[in-house]
């Protein structure tokens, strides 16, 4: 890959693509909404090909019919495509860990959104590459991500109470994203779990580890509810650890 296109750059994940990206000497080229219609199929191919685009990878949040787009221009143009999804398409009722063949059976809407996404692009283009991703952390307390999640959290009570019985998806967003350029650059076409927390660390040791790292002196509370086994696994995929993250 030398020239690839990343779609929500003034998101949350995006930038932290783009500087793995970089890292590798990879130049990154970003559509400018006000000036690029995504409804438009013609304006998208000609960004497409008139920079060179040797790779897409889909990260912005927008209708299924601009995903199918893009993904079949990349099959056209038989280019990389990559689209993140997440962990919400399994039912918060249903328990794993979950393997990529394990049926996407959520009932909520933002779940719902990301099936449909998952059967377009793929419908579009059946090579293309599904990267599903659980709750990222950050190595810091902006935007919305681990950190910040529970530090609202001990703010609203002035307690947080953590539950021993939950094991989250959650990984690290810099190890995440050095996956989705692996998997981009070596898989083969299909559905891949970006996990980081095979160990299987619950929610309230997660919550120590961070209180600890960060010397936060918080009121961590162990609790029980909910009880789920949320983690995503692939053993496909090589994403580091959340615990070495957060060891001190």
């Amino acid at each position: 890959m030398q020239n690839v296109l990343v779609t929500g750059l003034n998101g949350r994940l995006a930038p932290y693509l783009k500087q793995a990206l970089e890292k590798q000497g990879i130049a990154v080229h970003g559509f400018n909404r006000q000036e690029l219609d995504i409804t438009n199929r013609a304006q998208q191919l000609g960004y497409v090909r008139g920079n060179h685009i040797d790779a897409i990878f889909h990260l912005a949040t927008g209708p299924e019919e601009w995903l199918a787009c893009l993904a079949g221009i990349a099959g056209e143009q038989n280019i990389p495509m990559l689209f993140t999804s997440t962990e919400s398409v399994f039912n918060p009722e249903s328990t794993g860990p979950f393997t990529p063949e394990h049926p996407a059976d959520a009932v909520n809407d933002y779940g719902l959104y990301k099936i449909s996404c998952e059967q377009a692009a793929l419908a579009a283009n059946p090579n293309t590459i599904i990267a599903r991703l659980g709750w990222q952390m950050f190595d810091n307390f902006e935007q919305d991500n681990l950190l910040t999640h529970v530090r609202d959290m001990h703010a609203e009570k002035g307690y947080l109470a953590a539950s021993t019985e939950w094991l989250p998806a959650v990984a690290f967003v810099e190890h995440s994203m050095q996956c989705l350029v692996t998997l981009a650059k070596q898989a083969k076409p299909g559905i891949y779990h970006v996990g980081g927390n095979e160990q299987g660390l619950s929610f309230y040791q997660l919550v120590q580890m961070i209180n600890q790292k960060y010397q936060l002196n918080w009121d961590i509370r162990p609790g029980s509810d909910p009880q789920r086994d949320g983690r995503i696994i692939d053993s496909r995929v090589a994403c580091g650890s959340i615990a070495e993250q957060l060891a001190i």
